[in-house]
This record gives C-alpha cells, sequence and structure tokens, in this order.
C-alpha cells in the first residue's frame, strides 16, 4: 500500500476553470507555500518514513496571472449551528442543498469576459466560502445559480490553506442548512458533491467518504471517492442529511479517484 507521505509528494491538480477559462486557471499557478502545504498532508495516525519524492509542479505557462492582493484572513459570519439528522434520498438532497451552492465567475478588468469559474458554498445571507486559487487574479466577481446573479468581493483569504470568504455586494444568498464539524466525521460514511465541474453547473456526484487527514500545520482534508473536474472547486462536500462537510480544492494527477476537500470546520478557525 502506498504512504500517505509518498501519495502527498505526487502532482496535485487544483479544480478552478472549465471550457475557454481552462487554460487560463492552468496557468495559474499556485504560490509555493500552498503547494508545499498541500504535499504535507499526511494521515495523521501512521507515523512511518519514506524517501521523498522528486518535487513536482502543477501545469503552468510562461505568463503568470496578475497578483491580486487579497484581505487578511479573519472570520466574517458565526459558524452555523444546525445539525440534520434525517437521512435523504440523492434527489431529496439535492433539492434540499443545491440552491446554496454557486457559480464564482471570475471577470478580467479590461473586458470583463469569465476568465476562470469554480464554486462557492453560502454559509449566510451574504458570505459564501470557496477556494482562493479559484479567485486568482480576480478583477471582479460574479456568484450566480439558476435564478440570479450578484457582485461579490473578497473579504477574508488564508492563501496558504486556500480558504476564501466573499460576501455580496447587492442581493441575499441562500445558505446551507446545516454544518458538521470534522471531529465528527468518520470514514465510510456516504458523500454528495455539488459544485460545476466543466461549467456544468450544479452538478451531483456521490461516493464515499474515503480517509480523514491532517496537515503539519494542522489543516483538516477530507478524502472522498466522489468524482470531481476542473470547475469543481469551491463546491459543497455534503453528508447525506445534507449537512455540509467540506470544500472541494484538490484531486491527486494521474490517480484513481484521490480527490480532496477542505474540512467546512477549517473556515471557522
Amino acid at each position: 500500500m502506498m504512504s500517505p507521505r509518498l501519495l502527498f509528494g505526487l502532482s496535485l491538480l487544483f479544480l478552478g476553470g472549465c471550457a475557454e477559462a481552462e487554460r487560463a486557471v492552468l496557468a495559474i499557478s499556485p504560490d509555493q507555500e500552498r503547494e508545499r502545504s498541500a504535499k504535507r498532508l499526511v494521515d495523521a495516525r501512521p507515523k512511518t518514513k519514506v524517501a521523498k519524492p522528486p518535487n513536482t509542479q502543477p501545469p503552468t505557462a510562461s505568463v503568470a496571472a496578475p497578483e491580486v492582493i487579497m484581505p487578511a484572513w479573519s472570520v466574517p459570519s458565526p459558524k452555523p449551528s444546525r445539525v440534520l439528522t434525517s437521512t435523504l434520498t440523492p434527489s431529496q438532497l439535492f433539492k434540499k442543498v443545491s440552491p446554496t451552492v454557486y457559480v464564482v465567475m471570475v471577470l478580467g478588468k479590461a473586458t470583463q469576459q469569465v476568465t476562470s469559474q469554480g464554486s462557492a458554498v453560502a454559509i449566510s445571507s451574504k458570505e459564501a466560502i470557496t477556494n482562493c486559487h479559484v479567485l486568482a487574479g480576480a478583477k471582479s466577481i460574479v456568484l450566480a445559480n439558476a435564478s440570479a446573479k450578484y457582485r461579490a468581493e473578497i473579504i477574508s483569504a488564508d492563501p496558504q490553506k486556500d480558504r476564501c470568504y466573499l460576501r455580496v455586494v447587492d442581493g441575499e444568498l441562500e445558505p446551507v442548512p446545516g454544518f458538521r464539524d470534522y471531529a465528527t466525521l468518520a470514514v465510510g460514511e456516504a458523500v454528495f458533491t455539488i459544485g460545476s465541474p466543466k461549467g456544468l453547473v450544479n452538478t451531483l456526484s456521490n461516493g464515499l467518504l474515503s480517509g480523514l487527514r491532517k496537515s503539519d500545520d494542522n489543516g483538516e482534508y477530507i478524502q472522498i471517492s466522489a468524482p470531481v473536474s476542473e470547475g469543481s472547486s469551491g463546491g459543497g462536500v455534503f453528508d447525506d442529511c445534507g449537512n455540509l462537510i467540506g470544500v472541494i480544492t484538490f484531486t491527486i494527477k494521474d490517480s484513481q479517484n484521490l480527490n480532496f476537500a477542505i474540512a467546512a470546520s477549517q473556515f471557522w478557525r
């Protein structure tokens, strides 16, 4: 069996972008510290030492995206306190929680064309959480669902752990109805993801919670078998009752469905 420490020495693929925007997103290299944090992800329990693999990098282009200064990290919204306890069918779950997941459209300054795309999950009527790499190079941001579009701004950012808060400038979001902390999760639980892979808005997929992982800097991550693709980043991971448990962030390239989410409770630390 491959050691978790060796596993995370492999190339990682961050999951922002879709269609024409994919090339722009793949040109955005995550900062080196976030790469190191992702590569240091290990199972908190095994302590077996293995040889370090060669350093690998996500795909890059010759021209880097313009750097955007993000606000300092803070927690602007109280953590949701309600925990849902009734198991839902996949159809019921999608109907209940899909309105809380929004497409994030990152627009260029000059043309106002979409340069990259991901997802975000509303946790209050004004705030949504997503990955910072989804927002790289953003001059303006729009959150959208089937019925409305809202202008949004970054109000809190931690690029090292790839977690960002957005706040809508106009209108109100529909927040998640339930929430669970990382400490309550167990390997083997059924999980569902909702995001916008390849621009296919609010796509539902399912799988198992395959592992609970921690990084050297106490970051908490959920390994899932549910399939994800570019554009899934920032989408929600839910348990079978509809509680938000994670935010999709990356996959390991050239692997068999090794996908990861930041534990949702990390956004309140």
